[in-house]
């Protein structure tokens, strides 16, 4: 009875000393600026934390002393996008009928941001409806037309570009069969005088 008693005493305890295990990243960015996460970052150092919570000595380094005016917090982390890309309508595709509805679709990773704005631009001229992953156009006139998209942070700074989405838009011709092909032969000069 005291075996199985002392048995179960150990499994909560590596019970509870594994719950309170955690692993933590430090990891300093481009300006120098240190940072802690939960989630692994690129060059990051892993540091396991047993128990409750104690201070480190990277935490012990960054806490003012009493009286010293606290420093300024670090900016939150910036998102960092991998791809933004308009993957409709494609690369050269061509519209014939006038009215067509071209649907311009966008897609960024990770999402915009809270404070990024996505702005879609048709021929150098932006779109309505900021942040907006997807636009219907109608009444495109004729010609060559490029769409690009850019995401911007909260100065306007940009961000993130597009590569740029070419689409023709065509205008359907009727021909008249009696002009064209082999049977139409050229004027025959005049013979004489």
């Amino acid at each position: 009875m005291k075996t199985w008693l002392l048995l179960l005493g150990c499994l909560l305890a590596l019970a509870s000393q594994a719950q309170t295990r955690r692993e933590v990243y430090e990891w300093k960015d481009a300006q120098g600026v240190t940072h802690y996460s939960d989630y692994p970052q690129p060059g990051a150092r892993k540091i396991i934390l047993n128990g409750s919570p104690t201070t480190t000595s990277a935490q012990k380094a960054t806490t003012p002393a009493a009286g010293a005016r606290p420093a300024a917090q670090p900016a939150a982390q910036e998102i960092v996008y991998d791809r933004l890309e308009i993957w409709s309508p494609e690369v050269g595709a061509s519209f014939f009928e006038p009215d067509s509805v071209i649907s311009i679709r966008i897609r960024s990773e990770p999402e915009v941001g809270p404070t990024h704005r996505l702005l879609t631009y048709l021929d150098g001229k932006l779109l309505p409806g900021e942040n907006a992953t997807e636009h219907s156009l109608t009444n495109v006139e004729r010609g060559v037309h490029s769409v690009t998209s850019v995401i911007v942070d909260r100065d306007g700074k940009e961000l993130i570009r597009s590569a740029p989405v070419v689409f023709h838009m065509k205008q359907t011709t009727v021909n008249n069969p009696r002009n064209q092909g082999p049977a139409v032969r050229p004027p025959q000069p005049k013979q004489g005088g």
